[in-house]
């Protein structure tokens, strides 16, 4: 991945250290395109893709303070784009015989009642794990999901920062993950088609 510096990084990262969100924003719109194609040239999914930049800027906010003493942001940062990266690509490895057998079921069966059940059966589950998120996940996760609000927007509907927005969303992805993960025999197969459950418009 080639990182091309923005003119004002070393101010930008000294301004992020300090919490200062614009700064941490303008990181964002400036190297997030950059971090969503490579990423997607190795996941081929979008919605991967888009978890790979959420992780990667949150991993960056958590360690801010460190920004400031970090003498080669663009090795610092490739590395964790490229750890990040890879971590999802042994998750997703890890679950190839599921993504295989839902491959063969649907084309064996797309219009069957019992394909019919087992997506019932999903949907009903992720909506558990929803319900089980804290207060501010929940309507976070929601107002994105159902009224299809920007980061900022929502914020501004919760009087809150865009940056814990972000980390509301991204924290909340992973509960729901861990979730499923633990309370269906198929939690496995559920949690990589998570996104494309969430999708399905009869799902709210």
């Amino acid at each position: 991945m080639i990182l091309r510096p923005l003119h004002n990084e070393i101010i930008l990262l000294k301004q992020v250290s300090e919490n200062h969100e614009p700064a941490f924003r303008q990181l964002y719109e400036g190297y997030a395109p950059g971090v969503y194609a490579v990423a997607l040239q190795h996941l081929k999914l979008p919605h991967l893709a888009e978890d790979i930049v959420q992780s990667v800027f949150l991993k960056l906010w958590e360690n801010r303070t460190e920004l400031t003493s970090i003498q080669h942001f663009a090795s610092w940062f490739y590395t964790i784009v490229r750890n990040t990266i890879v971590s999802s690509l042994r998750k997703q490895g890890s679950h190839e015989t599921y993504i295989n057998y839902l491959k063969e079921r649907m084309e064996i069966a797309m219009d069957s009642p019992e394909l019919h059940l087992m997506k019932k059966e999903q949907v009903k589950l992720v909506q558990q794990a929803v319900d089980q998120l804290s207060p501010q996940q929940r309507t976070a996760f929601k107002l994105q999901r159902e009224e299809g609000l920007s980061y900022e927007e929502i914020g501004q509907r919760m009087g809150i920062a865009t940056n814990t927005v972000r980390v509301h969303l991204h924290k909340a992805m992973e509960s729901l993950r861990n979730y499923i993960l633990t309370h269906s025999p198929n939690g496995a197969m559920v949690a990589c088609l998570l996104p494309l459950i969430l999708l399905d418009p009869n799902f709210f």
